[in-house]
């Protein structure tokens, strides 16, 4: 039987996830959104999980930001130095108070895998995730430079 909404059993968050399957999550993981992320207006709590590979091991450059709530979609996220090695977004100001960073330290950036039927993979580097790791916030910021592509292809 599939569960529609997330339950919370203690330090630990049980979910239905369209991609994982049924998963468990421990509440201390959770992360808060300061603005849902396009497209999802009723989400703003989910977590990071590691991606699995076929011989049970996690990979360590592949995870899911698996949303905590209703309809629980997960994207697939990577470093993005991992990809572009020069990769330089700028952060506005206003974007880094909001998610109350204090110091470079603080942040993690990562950027959406799309993986379509076809097989060319791409990443949005116009819009990465960024992180604050000591507040557990988060926030896709749209760079105001086009420099960087919302469908850069892994090749």
């Amino acid at each position: 039987m599939t569960t529609t909404h997330a339950v919370t059993d203690g330090p630990v968050i049980a979910i239905a996830s369209q991609a994982l399957g049924e998963i468990e999550v421990p509440s201390a993981d959770a992360i808060r959104f300061c603005e849902p992320i396009p497209g999802f207006a009723g989400c703003t709590d989910y977590a990071l999980v590691p991606h699995v590979k076929s011989d049970g091991s996690p990979n360590e450059s592949v995870m899911w930001l698996q949303a905590l709530e209703a309809p629980f979609h997960a994207f697939i996220v990577t470093d993005p130095w991992a990809i572009v090695g020069d990769y330089a977004p700028e952060i506005p100001d206003s974007e880094a108070q909001q998610l109350q960073l204090r110091s470079f330290e603080d942040a993690r950036v990562l950027v959406i895998l799309t993986v379509p039927r076809d097989g060319s993979v791409s990443v949005n580097l116009r819009a990465p995730i960024v992180f604050n790791i000591v507040e557990r916030l988060a926030k896709q910021v749209v760079l105001i430079s086009d420099q960087y592509s919302t469908r850069h292809t892994l090749g």
